[in-house]
């Protein structure tokens, strides 16, 4: 006989969820500061069951609570009016021993401990600090990380502003098995590469708010201002998404209305004459409608000579609350960019890259500032809707509207050798034009349903749905030669003509269309074990119309993949797991136009590891191995007939921790073993081949530091060290030095309205270089950011 937080109810265990859904068919009441019984005791045959605290009200209302074996007992509560008093998580921490008691009858009182509780639950709320506890990005469900067999990382809004990250590959910096190109690129696509797979836009790999949002990877990059947290989930993940690049995903969290009010604007200034102005609001207009209002404008230059990082967002958002089991949200933005595109440069005259004698100097501008441009201009709208009925069926429907349009041109080296050897023994670089027009749209939607099931000891939490999207990418490409340019001593101002006869487009319009059902079931027994199993089937269909010649190609493909893992929860809080998965991608029909029904690549992940978090702290700890394989390539023989013998295959070790180590240092740091190589190929001299741009070893740790501990009130630092060994860019027959950058920040809180704080990126100006295949692009320079932020 166990006694939970309701002092007038005693059952045997296998009861507890039962009996709180009873508890809770009653009139729903506003959980408001004097209806709620903020007093409550877990008992410790309870307390290792439940994530969140279970809190009721006087007339017996459960407000909030999350069973490891059940999933969700009842939908959180969400905002009520300013004198209302949330249900929340955020104390699951302050339970300590001393709350036990055991109950010896069904009459017995028990003396319960005041306690004020305030907050959100789910995985789309803001996150306290640096540590998140919960995900739904690897199960589609607000599922805490412990409970996850599949490494994930989250970077939480605060960490982001704390680093002041720019871009995306900002963000992730810090994150193991991570790697991207430069800043100077990363601002213009968001590419990147995780246990040496390519994860981008092209490959799935860039969702929002758990959908697909692009299909080409250069309509423009998420803006960090707008998010609240960027999960990233590494390795195969089709059975929840469909076609994905093996390598995993990144699913950037859209901001939000807040339970609280908020109100906040930053102006920022720095070097490469920047300016940044930002705005934040977020208020309820109504009892059951609240809103948020995130704003950004930048004017700014960059390192490289003419070339400008500019950008305006804007996203509104709305959520609707009539009741505590029905939300309805609408999130929207738009964004303009404009800048000009990094063009790679030839290996030969990068600096510490090439022979010589001649080398480009940092900043040089390749292109012409009377022609050189890129504007996008990138928009969405969707809706979110959950409701959650009297059984405790959960059901999910959200749909996006997504659409682009990029104008982009620019100048670029030419890539025969002649051309190569002249720039690099000479500075006079072979020039030719890049002139496109990108249109993309797609629509995506989700829906799913959630209900929970015992079968004897076995309690089952699952998840049924259906996903589909339908999206188009046209493109209208020209290319040809134009005038070269003494890289010695530029002279800007050769006139670029521009040929647009259609037998000359290089382009074309590509859609693609995908259907997939899927089921997951996460099972716990005997209260610590933990099994998450899932099925999925893809339909997916491509059309390729090749605008030169018109001719019409198309490809369907068929894929099903499954995936299984375990947990055990120890009571000290370790979480050994042990898991499978598998991924599968189309072979693409721009890349590949031959009339061959090709098998989609497919990729498989054994994967073993362990999390901690001690009880009582805000810290985890992460660490992992696996072997992740992707099969079917696309290979030519010598003949250049195509075959799909290719394989690819990375091990590796990943480490991990965010943590909270006193009330005053705060620390993230990772480590990552990766190595990742071509293992099949029809190419001899292919096997073997590392991965481009994945060292063997890499390493990040970033703290910060409240200097109230030492008497200095309101001041804080923070500093940063990032380490990436040596990599492999095939095409060039040695190795790309490896680099060690410092980032570093300070910050004082005048009063409790307004911050200022400075920021810098590669602090002491270390020189290094970024190669991918036969190209490179040099590494960032020292940025330095200053901002003041006020709050009301």
């Amino acid at each position: 006989m166990y006694v939970y937080p309701r002092a007038d109810v005693v059952t045997t265990r296998p009861k507890i969820q039962s009996d709180l859904a009873t508890c809770n068919t009653g009139p729903q009441k506003a959980c408001n500061a004097k209806s709620v019984l903020r007093h409550f005791s877990v008992f410790p045959e309870v307390h290792h069951m439940l994530v969140t605290p279970i809190f009721v009200d006087r007339e017996c209302h459960v407000c909030a609570a999350t069973s490891r074996f059940g999933g969700p007992m009842r939908q959180r509560f969400k905002k009520f009016s300013t004198k209302s008093l949330l249900c929340s998580s955020a104390l699951a921490c302050l339970l300590s021993a001393e709350s036990v008691a055991m109950a010896q009858d069904t009459q017995s009182a028990t003396v319960l401990q005041s306690i004020v509780v305030t907050g959100k639950t789910d995985a789309t709320a803001p996150i306290d600090g640096y540590v998140a506890q919960t995900s739904n990005s690897g199960t589609k469900t607000d599922t805490p990380i412990l409970q996850t067999p599949q490494s994930l990382s989250v970077v939480s809004a605060t960490e982001i502003k704390d680093r002041d990250a720019r871009t995306l590959a900002d963000v992730l910096a810090y994150s193991p098995s991570f790697t991207a190109q430069p800043r100077s690129f990363s601002r213009v696509a968001d590419r990147f590469r995780i246990r040496g797979f390519d994860v981008e836009p092209g490959t799935g790999g860039l969702l929002r708010d758990g959908m697909r949002l692009q299909n080409n990877s250069y309509d423009g990059t998420q803006e960090p201002f707008g998010l609240e947290r960027v999960d990233v989930v590494r390795g195969a993940s089709s059975v929840l998404y469909g076609q994905l690049s093996p390598g995993g995903f990144v699913n950037g969290v859209s901001k939000r209305p807040t339970d609280e009010p908020l109100r906040e604007i930053g102006i920022e200034g720095g070097l490469n004459k920047r300016k940044q102005v930002t705005a934040d609001f977020s208020d309820a207009l109504t009892d059951t409608l609240s809103y948020r209002l995130t704003v950004m404008g930048r004017d700014s230059d960059t390192p490289v000579n003419y070339s400008n990082d500019d950008r305006f967002y804007i996203a509104p958002a709305l959520e609707w609350s009539p009741d505590d089991d029905t939300t309805l949200s609408i999130l929207g933005f738009y964004q303009r960019s404009s800048t000009r595109f990094p063009a790679s440069i030839p290996y030969q005259i990068i600096d510490g890259i090439g022979s010589g004698p001649f080398f480009l100097k940092r900043g040089t501008f390749i292109g012409e500032p009377g022609y050189d441009r890129m504007v996008s201009d990138m928009s969405a709208l969707g809706y979110e809707f959950t409701h959650r009925f009297d059984n405790d069926v959960k059901f999910s429907s959200k749909s996006r509207y997504y659409e682009s349009d990029l104008d982009w041109r620019y100048l670029m080296a030419q890539t025969g050798t002649a051309a190569v050897n002249n720039a690099a023994a000479t500075g006079i670089l072979a020039r030719q034009y890049s002139d496109r027009y990108d249109q993309a749209k797609g629509f995506t939607h989700d829906m799913n349903v959630e209900f929970d099931l015992d079968t004897g000891p076995l309690s089952h939490s699952f998840v049924v749905g259906y996903d589909f999207y339908d999206t188009s990418y046209d493109s209208d490409n020209f290319r040809a030669a134009v005038g070269s340019i003494d890289l010695n001593n530029p002279v800007y101002g050769t006139p670029i003509v521009v040929n647009k006869n259609p037998a000359l487009n290089r382009g074309g319009k590509t859609t693609t269309t995908q259907h997939g059902i899927y089921v997951q079931d996460n099972i716990n027994f005997y209260e610590r074990w933990n099994v998450l199993w899932g099925l999925r089937h893809d339909w997916a269909d491509q059309e390729f119309r090749i605008h030169r010649t018109g001719q019409t190609i198309t490809r369907d493909t068929q894929e099903t993949t499954w995936r299984a893992g375990l947990v055990y929860e120890a009571a000290n809080g370790l979480a050994p797991y042990i898991s499978y998965a598998q991924s599968f991608f189309p072979v693409s029909i721009g890349a590949f136009t031959n009339d061959i029904n090709f098998d989609p690549t497919t990729g498989e992940q054994i994967e073993a590891g362990i999390r901690y978090q001690p009880p009582g702290t805000n810290m985890l700890f992460s660490a992992a191995v696996y072997q992740l394989t992707q099969d079917n390539v696309v290979s030519a023989n010598l003949a250049g007939d195509l075959t799909q013998i290719g394989q690819q295959r990375a091990r590796g070790l990943e480490l991990e921790a965010k943590a909270d180590l006193t009330d005053y240092l705060t620390m993230v740091g990772s480590y990552a073993y990766t190595d990742a190589r071509i293992t099949k190929s029809e190419v001899a001299e292919e096997i073997g081949r590392r991965s481009e741009n994945t060292p063997y070893h890499q390493a990040a740790l970033w703290m910060t530091y409240d200097l109230a501990q030492l008497g200095v009130e309101g001041l804080s630092v923070g500093g940063g060290v990032r380490y990436k060994g040596t990599t492999r860019a095939s095409g060039i027959d040695h190795g790309i030095p490896a680099n060690v950058v410092v980032d570093a920040l300070v910050r004082y809180d005048v009063n409790e309205n307004v911050t200022l704080s400075v920021n810098a990126t590669n602090l002491f100006g270390k020189d290094y270089v970024n190669c991918e295949f036969s190209s490179c692009q040099y590494g960032d320079d020292r940025e330095v950011m200053a901002s003041v932020r006020i709050r009301w």
